[in-house]
């Protein structure tokens, strides 16, 4: 989450977001082979990871999990990186940072 707040704080929104999501998936996969004592599956799929885990995570959770995957794809594909840039002024990556916060902090005591 550092680097995604230090691009947050240069003000590089989109990336702040997409390390962000990288951050919650990298944590999933840590949970995923605590639970399961094996590799963590090659995904991106947060919901997916979540599921994987085999912890009881709260629905509001799980959908915004399911809500973050928007921040892979758009910043890392080419044809959806312009409506995302348009999207994602100040105030939405100020919101959504603070989503993946909770989720983030939420998910880590359960490591």
């Amino acid at each position: 989450m550092g680097v995604a707040e230090a691009m947050y704080e240069k003000g590089k929104y989109t990336y702040a977001l997409f390390v962000g999501h990288l951050s919650l998936e990298k944590l999933l996969k840590a949970l995923v082979v605590k639970t399961t004592q094996k590799h963590a599956p090659y995904t991106h799929s947060l919901p997916l990871l979540a599921d994987k885990s085999g912890i009881q995570i709260p629905k509001k959770t799980i959908k915004s999990l399911a809500r973050f995957m928007e921040f892979h794809f758009e910043a890392r594909y080419p044809d959806e990186q312009q409506n995302f840039y348009k999207k994602c002024t100040k105030k939405f990556a100020t919101k959504k940072l603070q989503e993946i916060r909770e989720a983030f902090i939420w998910l880590k005591e359960r490591l």
